[in-house]
């Protein structure tokens, strides 16, 4: 019985030698897989605000050129160049519905434009950030993440980036945020199988937790990389199917990169060659400047030009030398619209031109003064000066105008002109 009982001991002994270590050990994993978990998708939380910030900042520059300003004088307006877009929520709310992060940009400490709404459903636009993000952010100069952030009570992963002109001068911030709930709900969610084994087996839970934490990272990475070239402006670049065939939050997260992407690709609207607007651009804008005309009785002009004679530049001097001729004339072009409406390559060596405000004799006057430049300019290609001319078809756009009609018009008289000399504006 001595015997017995002692040896009863020794089993009890032997197995609290293991059983205590091992439910330390258990637990060590566990805390250690689950901050390990945590930290790493708290960096990608990071990572994946930033480059939302990044986006965001992207956009705005590819879509509305030029820097942010504010005017008027009874209500002031943001501006990004020449358009207002104080009311203009399409782009936040576009690219929230894809990732579901909340945006929100600043100008100065104030809210503009955001995603964020109260209890009410209303946008909490004209409230300000706290004063720890405006030291770090507006005053200090430099992006910052926080870990938690509260707005209207409820709290955020948050990034705050400074938002700046073209002179480098700080006018605002532009924010993204997830809230906390959310992130540390699937955080929970990653580890809780982790957790569930380390429970019943801790060697069987090392080999589980070293093989998701690798494959964990492994994904995060990717997409990280993902996010990471899609914010220098590569569009084209493939998330690796490996990630989205996890079936779990961070296949979520792939898939709201590339829906990022592709709202990006939707909403980048500049001709590759020229880097002036494309067709889409011209497009959507010329159906917003009707809509306008529409809306507040006002006038607009459009042209249609192209440049004479284009076919002989391409076989005499080869197509490297016209796609040099082409973004010469595109730069000339729109420089001389800056601040009368907006120019686009309509297609091939033709090109829209939108005169904001104007009247046909009006913008044929600046129309011919554009011309007059176009034939002084002089393109040279392996030391050999190349002239051009254009011709350009007008047509006026008042309330009730056909967009269709209004092109065919512009396009009827460009044919015109090219039929009867060419070299000239016809209205």
């Amino acid at each position: 019985m001595k015997s017995k009982k002692k040896s009863g001991q020794l089993y009890i002994s032997l197995q609290a030698m293991h059983l205590i270590p091992l439910m330390i050990l258990g637990l060590i994993i566990t805390l250690v897989c689950y901050n390990t978990t945590a930290s790493a998708m708290h960096a990608q939380v990071a990572d994946e605000l930033r480059n939302m910030c990044d986006a965001v900042a992207l956009t705005y520059d590819l879509l509305y050129p030029g820097d942010y300003h504010l005017e008027g004088t009874e209500a002031l307006e943001l501006y990004k160049g020449d358009t207002a877009i104080t009311f203009d929520y399409s782009i936040i709310d576009e690219l929230k519905a894809d990732t579901v992060i909340e945006l929100t940009l600043f100008y100065e400490d104030t809210r503009i434009l955001t995603t964020i709404r109260d209890e009410s459903g209303d946008r909490i636009i004209g409230s300000g950030a706290s004063t720890l993000v405006l030291k770090d952010v507006l005053t200090d100069g430099k992006p910052h993440f926080y870990t938690n952030t509260t707005i209207f009570n409820r709290p955020y992963f948050s990034y705050y980036a400074p938002l700046r002109n073209s002179d480098g001068t700080i006018i605002g911030m532009i924010y993204a945020g997830k809230p906390c709930s959310d992130v540390n709900k699937a955080v929970f969610t990653a580890v809780l199988p982790a957790i569930l084994i380390t429970l019943g087996c801790v060697l069987v839970v090392i080999l589980i937790s070293a093989s998701y934490t690798y494959k964990l990272t492994s994904s995060l990475q990717k997409i990280r990389t993902f996010l990471s070239k899609v914010s220098t402006g590569n569009l084209g670049v493939e998330l690796d199917p490996a990630v989205l065939r996890r079936g779990d939050e961070i296949s979520d997260m792939g898939y709201s990169a590339i829906y990022m992407q592709s709202s990006l690709r939707t909403l980048v609207e500049q001709d590759t060659l020229t880097e002036i607007n494309n067709r889409r651009f011209a497009d959507k804008h010329l159906r917003q400047t009707q809509a306008h005309a529409d809306l507040y009785g006002s006038t607009f002009v459009i042209a249609i030009g192209d440049i004479d004679f284009f076919k002989s530049v391409n076989d005499t001097y080869g197509h490297e030398c016209g796609d040099i001729v082409l973004k010469k004339v595109a730069y000339t072009l729109k420089r001389h619209m800056t601040g009368k409406g907006f120019v686009a390559r309509w297609g091939g060596e033709e090109f829209l031109f939108v005169y904001d405000n104007l009247h046909l004799e009006e913008a044929q006057q600046q129309t011919e003064a554009l011309l007059a430049e176009i034939r002084e300019l002089e393109i040279f290609y392996e030391d050999t000066p190349i002239r051009i001319t254009m011709t350009f078809g007008l047509a006026e756009g008042e309330v009730g105008t056909r967009i269709k009609d209004l092109l065919q018009k512009a396009d009827s008289r460009l044919y015109y002109g090219k039929e009867h000399g060419r070299n000239q504006v016809v209205i």
